[in-house]
């Protein structure tokens, strides 16, 4: 998909649905992002009629993780440290959606831990590009706004299709699908990144 790359084409968009939360301090915002993550985390665990509510709330978390940004920059707050929380607070949200679908009945602890292995690679190149004067670098197939929005299709998928099966000792649901393609798909999309920064420098 590679949606981060569609930012400047969906901006006006965004500001649209951020302007009526544009008297809230954005630091905020990004905060009920990581909490809205940890629901989700808490519903796929608790899994039953609490997973209905998985999905609803990683598009909570995607809505409010996408408003923030626009917010600061209406509100002419944009800074280095408001940067930083946001990037951190992205990773404290990547760690619980990537936790609640791993450590869940339909997953297993290892696919937790391959997935954020792939997603933390990946935002950590594009974060480094930033950091060595190249650019912030959203380019790929598992950016952040990717990430959500499959974590939600498969959310779906675990209520309305579940499946399970054993392929060489890999179990495979829609939950372990995803985080196995969040380790694949992430290590590759992080080799694209090293190489495009490393030609730049």
């Amino acid at each position: 998909m590679a949606l981060d790359s569609k930012r400047e084409a969906s901006d006006k968009y965004v500001e649209m649905v951020a302007r009526p939360f544009a008297g809230i301090n954005p630091n905020v915002l990004s905060v009920l992002s990581v909490v809205f993550a940890a629901a989700f985390a808490i519903a796929y665990l608790l899994s039953g009629s609490f997973l209905y509510l998985a999905p609803l709330f990683v598009i909570l978390s995607a809505f409010f993780d996408a408003i923030d940004g626009k917010v600061s920059r209406m509100r002419n707050l944009a800074s280095k440290r408001g940067d930083l929380v946001d990037h951190f607070l992205d990773r404290v949200s990547d760690v619980f959606l990537s936790a609640g679908i791993g450590f869940s009945a339909f997953s297993h602890p290892a696919y937790a831990f391959l997935g954020l292995e792939g997603i933390l690679l990946t935002s950590y190149m594009g974060t480094q590009s930033q950091a060595l004067g190249v650019g912030r670098d959203y380019s790929g197939i598992v950016g952040r706004a990717d990430r959500l929005v499959l974590i939600f299709v498969f959310s779906i998928m675990q209520i309305v299709v579940p499946f399970s099966y054993t392929l060489y000792s890999v179990m495979l649901t829609p939950s372990t699908v995803i985080l196995l393609w969040f380790f694949f798909a992430g290590n590759y999309n992080a080799a694209q990144r090293f190489i495009r920064a490393y030609r730049k420098l």
